[in-house]
């Protein structure tokens, strides 16, 4: 497998691959994209990353499709190739963020949210894996309801993430937040300090379990 053809080719066909996905396959992907840009260029990781798109990629495009095409090219067993990781990983994103393949991905990046150094001026890491971030352009994107007034994330956002499995699927703990849910009669993130913490966790401990 060429890596950086079969990225090359991902970027290129971007539109086309998102239209086949599923909701979960395509936020299974968005987050390796993710991991991809936060690799910072260290080639073991990109590599190990990019094998993860290639199985996720090659169990659901059709076998004449460019991706998969790319996946099947053989390369040198005695020559490493020099990939532009860079390049490849802010292409991909760029691709991410500016074709919103779903409108339900515009909405959840439209929310009030804060970024990278809002976070940081206050003492918060920004790597926080119990933390939704969204990647968009400009940098990432913090959903936020996950702080109190002073910037302190919340105990109970954080337990709730965990239980969404937000490290493999930001999109996903975010639409569940952001979005209406018939177990609790609202949108989650408008009912914390109006329910009980305990009724959110279990409302997040029985979509865990649906997953």
């Amino acid at each position: 497998m060429s890596q950086q053809k079969m990225l090359d080719a991902l970027t290129a066909e971007w539109d086309d691959v998102a239209d086949r996905l599923d909701p979960e396959t395509f936020t299974r992907l968005v987050s390796l994209i993710a991991e991809l840009q936060d690799a910072d260029a260290d080639a073991d990781t990109s590599a190990m990353v990019t094998e993860d798109i290639a199985s996720l990629l090659g169990d659901v495009l059709p076998v004449e499709h460019p991706v998969r095409r790319a996946l099947a090219e053989p390369v040198s067993r005695f020559r490493r190739p020099e990939v532009d990781w860079v390049r490849l990983s802010t292409g991909l994103r760029d691709r991410l963020t500016g074709s919103a393949p779903s409108p339900r991905l515009d909405q959840l990046l439209a929310a009030e949210s804060l970024d990278a150094h809002q976070l940081s001026a206050v003492g918060v890491d920004p790597a926080d894996p119990d933390l939704i971030r969204l990647p968009a352009e400009g940098g990432d994107r913090y959903p936020a309801f996950q702080f109190d007034a002073d910037g302190t994330p919340r105990a109970l956002v954080r337990d709730v993430n965990r239980r969404l499995r937000v490290g493999e699927d930001p999109w996903g703990a975010a639409d569940w937040w952001l979005g209406p849910n018939d177990w609790l009669g609202g949108i989650p993130a408008q009912l914390i300090g109006q329910v009980d913490d305990a009724a959110l966790i279990d409302a997040a401990r029985d979509e865990s379990t649906e997953v």
